[in-house]
């Protein structure tokens, strides 16, 4: 049988000099890290809010007892996306066509609703 030392010392003879470097699994390669624009940035904002609205909505229509306190976290929710799309450097940026009409849509649905 061979010995702990015995074992290491042929390792230690069998591999190179050169140092052996463990990869992170946060490092990503260049390629697939993406840059935050303000593009970016304002699309996931808008993004997170038009998700809150829905989910208070799916939410409230559950039948729960919660409905008074769902129903004013949704007018917070639809407010706020609101002031977002009111942001001036929204016209400067280049959005995708798809996020400006779901945008729209959602706008759409929420100022109809309130007439």
């Amino acid at each position: 049988m061979e010995s702990m030392r015995d074992r290491l010392e042929r390792l230690k003879n069998s591999s190179s000099n050169e140092p052996i470097l463990p990869i992170r699994r946060e490092q990503r390669p260049f390629e697939e890290r993406k840059f935050l624009t303000p593009e970016t940035q304002f699309m996931k904002k808008v993004e997170k809010t038009m998700m809150t609205i829905e989910t208070l909505r799916t939410k409230m229509h559950s039948g729960t007892d919660q409905y008074i306190s769902l129903y004013q976290e949704l007018r917070k929710a639809e407010e706020d996306f609101l002031e977002l799309l009111k942001d001036p450097e929204r016209k400067f940026m280049d959005l995708p066509a798809a996020f400006v009409s779901r945008v729209e849509q959602t706008k759409k649905k929420l100022l109809t609703k309130k007439l």
